[in-house]
C-alpha cells in the first residue's frame, strides 16, 4: 500500500509537466499542485518546448514522458539542457528497460520514474530535485558574493603600483605557489590573500586565516595541527587542527614574522612533506593545501638577528608580492574615500553623498601611517557624526589637519652633509607617521633601536626637533 503521509520541508517550484495521457497528466499535476507546487502542464513535446524555451529563468523543473507520439521525451530532454543546462529534468516512462533509462541519463537526465507511478514516490523525486536545484541556486549566489567581496572590486587602486600588483596576483592565483606578501600594518594584505584564493582553482575549497601574532606561541601548535587526547595537561579530547580543516583549500597565516623558531622548524616540514602529525599523534596527515604567507616585518633582518630561518624564507618566498603603502600612491585616496563614504552612507543609513575639497585636500596630504584601514576607520567615524550630506573640514582630527597643513618637504641644500641629511630624512618621516617610532622605523627600513640611538644622539647634540609623542602600537 502507498504511503500517504505528508513531505517535510516542502520547497515551492514552477514545474512543467509534458505527459500526451490526460488522466495521468491529471494525477500528476493534482499532486503536485496539492504541495503548493505552480504547475504548467501540456499533452504534447512541441508546445512544452516552446514554452521551456521562453521560461527558462523562472523552471526548476521539467517532468516528460519518454514515449510519446510527434516530439518524445528524449527530444524534450534535449531542448531543456540546451535552453539551461542546469534545469532539473524528471523522466516517467512505461517502458521500464535499462537501455531507456541509461539513454536518457547519458544526455542529461536527473532521474526517471516508471509506470505505474506511486505518488508519494513521486512527490518524494519532485521534492529531491528542486531542492537540489534550490541549493545549487543558493551556491552560485553564494560565490558570486565571494568574489565580488574577495575578488578584486574590493581592493581600491588605479596606481601604477596597484595596477601591478593585480597583474602579479592574477597570474600567481593560477599555480599552486606558495605566497609571501609584505606590507605595512593596515595596506590589505588580507584581501589581497583572499584574491588570490577566490581566483584560484581552489575557489570552492576553504579559505583558512590564521594570524599567527594572535595566538599565544605555547597555543599556536596545537591550533594549527590540532593534538590527540592526552597530550598535554588539559588536552582532555581529541582536537582537529587548522591545517587539517582546510584540507586541500587555501590557508593563509599572517604575521609568519611572529611564529617562535621552534614552530618554524615543524612548518619547513608540512611545506617540505605535506604531511603532518596531531601534537602527541603517531598517525600522519596528508594535505594538499595552498599556503600564503604575511607579514610587516623586514625577514630578511630578523634572519640575520636568528629570529627566523633562512630555510624557512626561501620556501616561504617562492613568489613575493609588495604592497605599497597609501602614501606611496596618493592617486587612489579620492576613490578609496569614494567608496568608504558610499560603503558607510549605506550601512549607517546617512545621507552622506560628497566630500568638501578643503577635505579631500588634507587626505590627500596627511602621510596615514595606518594606511588604507585608518583611512577606512576614519571615514566610517565621520560618516557616523556627520549631519550634512558633505564630510566637512569640522569633522576631521586636528591631527589629520595639522600635518596635511605643514606639508614638509625635504630640502637639500648645497653643502648639506650625510649624516645632516639622514637627520632630516628622520625627522621627516616621525612627521609623515605621526611621531610613531616604530613605523618610522619600518619606514626608514632600520632597527628601532638604530633610530632610538640616532633620535637619542641628536638631542645630546641639542639638535632635537622630534616630537617628544609616545609610539602608538597596533
Amino acid at each position: 500500500m502507498a504511503q500517504t503521509r505528508p513531505l517535510k520541508e516542502e520547497i515551492d517550484g514552477h514545474v512543467v509537466i509534458v505527459e500526451d495521457e490526460i488522466e495521468s497528466r491529471k494525477v500528476m499535476t493534482l499532486a503536485l499542485s496539492k504541495k503548493g507546487y505552480h504547475v504548467e502542464a501540456f499533452g504534447n513535446g512541441a508546445d512544452a518546448i516552446k514554452y521551456i524555451h521562453s521560461q527558462t529563468s523562472i523552471i526548476d523543473l521539467v517532468i516528460t514522458d519518454l514515449r510519446m507520439p510527434g516530439v518524445d521525451g528524449l527530444t524534450v530532454l534535449k531542448e531543456t539542457k540546451q535552453a539551461d543546462q542546469d534545469m532539473a529534468v524528471l523522466l516517467v516512462t512505461g517502458y521500464a528497460s535499462v537501455e531507456n533509462a541509461v539513454e536518457a541519463m547519458k544526455l542529461g537526465a536527473d532521474d526517471y520514474l516508471t509506470k505505474p507511478i506511486d505518488l508519494f514516490e513521486f512527490r518524494a523525486r519532485v521534492h529531491k530535485l528542486i531542492k537540489h536545484k534550490s541549493l545549487n541556486r543558493e551556491v552560485d549566489l553564494l560565490h558570486k558574493r565571494l568574489d565580488k567581496r574577495f575578488g578584486f572590486e574590493q581592493i581600491i587602486g588605479k596606481s601604477r603600483q596597484m595596477e601591478q600588483l593585480f597583474e602579479m596576483v592574477r597570474a600567481v592565483a593560477a599555480t599552486n605557489a606558495n605566497v609571501l606578501i609584505t606590507g605595512e600594518s593596515g595596506t590589505g594584505k588580507e584581501l589581497i590573500a583572499n584574491a588570490i584564493h577566490q581566483n584560484s582553482p581552489k575557489k570552492d575549497q576553504r579559505f583558512l586565516p590564521i594570524n599567527c601574532a594572535a595566538i599565544p606561541s605555547d597555543i599556536l601548535e596545537s591550533e594549527l595541527f590540532g593534538h590527540e587526547r592526552g597530550a598535554f595537561t588539559g588536552a582532555i579530547t581529541r582536537k582537529i587542527g587548522k591545517f587539517e580543516i582546510a584540507t586541500n583549500g587555501t590557508i593563509f597565516l599572517d604575521e609568519i614574522g611572529d611564529m617562535s623558531v621552534d614552530l618554524q622548524v615543524k612548518l619547513l616540514r608540512v611545506l617540505e612533506q605535506k604531511e603532518f602529525m596531531r601534537v602527541g599523534g603517531t598517525e600522519t596527515i596528508r594535505i594538499g593545501s595552498r599556503f600564503v604567507f604575511a607579514t610587516n616585518c623586514n625577514l630578511e633582518r630578523a634572519i640575520e638577528e636568528g629570529k627566523f630561518r633562512e630555510d624557512l624564507y626561501y620556501r616561504i618566498n617562492v613568489v613575493s608580492l609588495k604592497i605599497p603603502p597609501l602614501r606611496e600612491r596618493r592617486e587612489d585616496i579620492a576613490e578609496l574615500v569614494s567608496h568608504f563614504v558610499s560603503e558607510f552612507a549605506t550601512e549607517h543609513k546617512k545621507q552622506v553623498t560628497d566630500v568638501a575639497p578643503d577635505v579631500m585636500q588634507a587626505l590627500m596630504s596627511y602621510g596615514w601611517p595606518g594606511n588604507v584601514r585608518e583611512l577606512r576607520n576614519l571615514i566610517e567615524n565621520v560618516i557616523i557624526f556627520s549631519k550634512e550630506d558633505r564630510i566637512t573640514k569640522d569633522l576631521l582630527p586636528t591631527h589629520i589637519i595639522s600635518r596635511s597643513d605643514k606639508n614638509r618637504r625635504v630640502a637639500v641644500p648645497f653643502g648639506m652633509t650625510m649624516s645632516e641629511l639622514e637627520r632630516e630624512a628622520i625627522y621627516q618621516t616621525l612627521d609623515a607617521v605621526g611621531g610613531n617610532k616604530t613605523r618610522a622605523a619600518e619606514v626608514l627600513e632600520v632597527g628601532l633601536r638604530t633610530l632610538q640611538r640616532k633620535l637619542k644622539d641628536y638631542e645630546s647634540d641639542g639638535q632635537d626637533e622630534a616630537s617628544d609623542k609616545d609610539d602608538d602600537e597596533d
